[in-house]
């Protein structure tokens, strides 16, 4: 099968590897989409960290089943599936509640040449889940970034958290989703905050509220204009991009006895003002990926959203030119929100 395996920062080859043989309690699926995420951007480009070489990436996946092991009973072959894309160490047997992310074994991240850059993919039959004939396979590969975002506000009901003003800082994928689910709960005092006036315009378009920031706004600056713009600090901030910068506004903006989501993790560490989220009382809720509860829920989710989801395709490629997009985006020389490959 044809498969795009990383080779090392900002190198990646076609090859041909041996199609999968499938081990008990797995299906083979065939790639009909697959996403570009922001984080196999970062992988290719070696910021993360946690992609190794004569690996396989791709974790946003949409396709068909095309084989079963003779003990699957389901999902039947021809369904079009999303994939559950985190492998617990217990699969297939995967129940609610399973904290399989701990276990940090992800399709496309650190699984070798398990991920969805390929043509074929075999994954335990209770990682296959059903996805909608009705919805184009491109907007299901948004099942995972809007789990994501579920599962930020799953975290926040645990804790019995009900926010008033909520702030989402950035309007990428992942903050746009936020702003999604958040309206859907029924919040209603939802303001995204952006360094790029046209990503916020989409932002608007949902049904939030917005701010403009300056690219040198220091974050008193930022939480200025928020409490002039809201008339208070906000009591919950979602950190949706994950950089000191993002972190230090959020922080500052926060009220007292606030609550900081942290979603986004694209730095490493930050430094905590300790002093300061003692004094004020801030709570920090931090939110990583997804379970299986939030997976199964952003796909039920998806006719709910699938016209505002449409708008986040802004472009297409196939596996061959997928290195060279990844490539643009890196560099800025090409900007959009999401890029699918197409495998039909």
């Amino acid at each position: 099968m044809k498969a795009l395996v990383y080779q090392e920062p900002w190198k990646m080859s076609m090859q041909d590897l041996p199609r999968p043989v499938l081990q008990p309690g797995e299906v083979l699926v065939k790639m009909e989409s697959v996403g570009i995420c922001g984080s196999d951007v970062h992988g290719f480009t070696g910021e993360s960290g946690r992609r190794a070489p004569g690996m396989v990436m791709g974790h946003e996946v949409v396709g068909r089943i095309v084989e079963t092991a003779p003990d699957v009973t389901t999902p039947k072959i021809g369904q079009r599936v999303t994939v559950f894309n985190v492998l617990s160490e217990h699969a297939p047997t995967l129940e609610e509640g399973d904290p399989s992310f701990l276990n940090k074994r992800v399709v496309g991240v650190n699984l070798g040449t398990r991920g969805a850059m390929a043509e074929y993919l075999a994954i335990p039959s209770a990682n296959a889940i059903p996805a909608s004939e009705e919805i184009s396979p491109e907007v299901s590969v948004l099942a995972e970034p809007v789990a994501v975002a579920l599962h930020g506000f799953h975290r926040l009901a645990e804790k019995s958290i009900k926010p008033h003003k909520i702030v989402i800082i950035g309007s990428g994928t992942i903050g746009l989703c936020c702003l999604l689910v958040a309206k859907s709960l029924g919040f209603q005092d939802v303001t995204v905050i952006d360094l790029i006036s046209d990503k916020l315009q989409r932002a608007k378009n949902f049904g939030g509220n917005t701010l403009l920031i300056e690219m040198n706004s220091t974050p008193d600056d930022v939480a200025g204009q928020i409490r002039e713009k809201l008339g208070v600090y906000p009591d919950l901030v979602v950190d949706a991009v994950g950089v000191k910068a993002s972190f230090d506004q959020a922080f500052q903006m926060v009220s007292e006895k606030g609550n900081l989501l942290l979603i986004g993790n694209l730095a490493k560490s930050v430094e905590l003002p300790l002093q300061d989220l003692v004094s004020k009382e801030i709570s920090l809720v931090g939110t990583y990926g997804f379970d299986l509860k939030a997976f199964r829920q952003g796909v039920e989710t998806l006719p709910e959203f699938k016209d505002q989801l449409q708008t986040f395709i802004e472009g297409h490629c196939t596996l061959e030119e997928a290195p060279e997009v990844m490539t643009a985006l890196a560099k800025g020389e090409r900007k959009a929100l999401k890029i699918v490959i197409d495998f039909e």
